[in-house]
């Protein structure tokens, strides 16, 4: 197949639109999966590789949160991965296992975590992602997607899902089922935290300032609705947050937003002994109360995404709960327009690119 041609986009210069172009099949090592792509996801991380935020060498083939069907297996590749297999991708992959990153996660764990190697590939980022018709996977950051989640679903848990779902479980040990937990920032992300958290067994809040936002985050199924949405710019937010926990404050928070206001705020939320998780990335450095921290005893606590056995639980209980996003579907040759379609002020959601079909 290395000899075929396949449909791919590509980021040629930043700030620039992303072309639309041919590449050359990717050719399937004896340790790598190829997996045909049938919907890939496109998030605000995208918007940043495309900004040169990640100082990726180009040309890019840029979207991280792919899912598809495996068309070739590597002749050295272990486990029961096979042809036809649907499957999630994450995007950090090939774990050299012998950097500092590997070497304190084989320590600790007994075995690598490519999350944390400081030469893994991060596909999407750094290296060729998944507006292509084609691309290559490590098994060991391969995921297998239930039948009951469709190719278009199940692209943004990849990261979008894999990232809040990691937020959620950094909560722990502290803040335990029953109590009560905010997610802010009701866009792709906050959207499935809401759900996550809902089928977790937390009392779950739900707080943004536009009203887009309140309102995606009741477009759920009955089940997995918050028990409380905040519009966070009411001068009465702080009060009902605190009725509605007996005047403790929140147990947790998940913050879905890279404001650096927003996290500010999100942080004084918190009663004693409160968990903050924040997921975005914001440009300017985050700006932390000192004196709560310090007289409330409340931690702040780093996320980067679940791991590859994290995911595939998140994605049991995504089946089991019929947990989905708002999505908007695009097809391929519409990609060059994609950052205007979505950084329109009525995109709520997520938008994935339908690659195959």
């Amino acid at each position: 197949m290395a000899s075929k041609q396949m449909r791919a986009a590509q980021i040629i210069e930043f700030n620039k639109p992303y072309q639309l172009c041919e590449r050359p099949v990717p050719l399937c090592g004896g340790q790598d999966l190829l997996v045909q792509i049938y919907a890939a996801g496109y998030c605000h991380s995208d918007l940043q590789v495309l900004h040169g935020q990640f100082a990726a060498n180009l040309p890019l083939i840029p979207s991280h949160e792919p899912a598809g069907k495996i068309v070739q297996v590597g002749a050295r590749v272990k486990g029961s991965w096979k042809v036809g297999d649907r499957v999630g991708v994450l995007n950090f992959k090939n774990a050299c296992r012998d950097c500092v990153g590997c070497r304190q996660n084989l320590r600790r764990t007994g075995q690598t975590d490519p999350r944390f190697c400081r030469e893994r590939k991060t596909a999407g980022f750094k290296h060729d992602g998944a507006f292509a018709e084609f691309m290559l996977a490590d098994p060991a950051t391969t995921v297998h997607l239930p039948e009951k989640v469709s190719f278009e679903q199940g692209a943004p848990l990849m990261c979008a899902g894999a990232t809040v779902w990691g937020a959620l479980h950094k909560l722990k040990p502290e803040v335990k089922p029953g109590e009560t937990v905010a997610i802010v920032g009701i866009g792709g992300l906050g959207q499935l935290g809401i759900q996550f958290a809902k089928a977790i067994g937390y009392r779950t809040v739900a707080i943004d300032n536009r009203l887009e936002g309140r309102q995606l985050a009741m477009d759920v199924s009955e089940h997995l609705k918050p028990d409380l949405v905040i519009d966070s710019a009411a001068a009465d937010a702080h009060d009902k947050i605190l009725d509605f926990t007996s005047g403790e404050g929140l147990a947790g928070v998940v913050v879905c937003t890279d404001s650096v206001q927003a996290n500010a705020w999100s942080l004084q939320q918190l009663g004693n002994g409160g968990v903050m998780v924040p997921v975005g990335l914001p440009k300017d450095r985050w700006q932390f109360d000192s004196e709560a921290m310090v007289f409330r005893e409340l931690t702040i606590r780093g996320v980067y995404v679940a791991s590859t056995e994290g995911v595939e639980e998140m994605l049991k209980l995504v089946a089991e709960h019929n947990i989905s996003s708002h999505i908007s579907t695009l097809d391929f040759n519409k990609i060059p327009s994609i950052v205007e379609r979505y950084t329109d002020k009525s995109m709520k959601g997520r938008l994935v690119v339908r690659i195959s079909h």
